[in-house]
């Protein structure tokens, strides 16, 4: 299998139907992708709105007994996945039909890239859009396609971090973390008064736990 979506969700059983609309709707070939959603012991509707996607057969889903974060249920999502390349969604953002074909091609064609990132529209709750964001300059954790079998080898990401799990990463592999970015706007970032990134406390907590990270890499 070519790639693996997986979506991790906690409690946003209103936006994910949308999400997976999008995630199921690619241009590219049914049997040569499939979508993963891995629910955080959400305590909302998401369940029920997983259980309409059940007719998918590239679609299936995993439901967390406790809520362990963000980044454990993303490494739960690649251990279960069978695709040459992943990518992650937030459940309460959406992609763009094109995204798996542009950046499957990308990594095939560059063999150097550890990995790629698209571009991103903010859009409000309602979809409207905001506006465009480079991913080179505002780099954000989902609509980056990884190579499955290296980001593994490297432990994934750190089960212990449940915000920043991106930048953790790219600070513990260093300059082994070389990140490609395509830019065409495939990925689709909802603002909303539910964003985790909106924790403002929680947020500063593990950067200071990324900044030590990359002291001890440097040491």
């Amino acid at each position: 299998m070519k790639a693996s979506i997986i979506v991790t969700s906690y409690n946003y059983g209103a936006y994910i139907e949308r999400c997976l609309r999008s995630c199921l709707s690619q241009n590219f070939p049914q049997n040569q992708y499939e979508v993963i959603v891995v629910d955080d012991a959400s305590t909302d509707d998401t369940l029920a709105q997983l259980k309409k996607f059940e007719s998918h057969s590239n679609f299936r889903y995993i439901v967390n007994e406790e809520n362990v974060g963000v980044a454990e249920s993303a490494n739960r999502g690649i251990r279960a996945s069978r695709g040459q390349y992943f990518v992650r969604v937030d459940a309460d953002d959406y992609i763009n039909a094109d995204l798996l074909l542009f950046l499957t091609r990308y990594l095939a064609e560059n063999h150097d890239a550890f990995c790629v990132s698209c571009d991103y529209i903010l859009v409000d709750e309602f979809g409207n859009k905001l506006e465009r964001r480079y991913a080179k300059d505002h780099p954000v954790s989902c609509g980056i396609m990884y190579r499955t079998d290296l980001i593994a080898n490297f432990g994934l990401y750190n089960g212990n971090f449940r915000h920043r799990e991106e930048e953790e990463l790219r600070a513990r592999l260093a300059d082994y973390y070389k990140i490609h970015h395509l830019q065409i706007p495939l990925y689709r970032y909802r603002m909303h008064k539910s964003n985790k990134t909106k924790n403002l406390d929680e947020m500063d907590r593990f950067q200071t736990l990324v900044e030590e990270v990359k002291k001890s890499g440097s040491a």
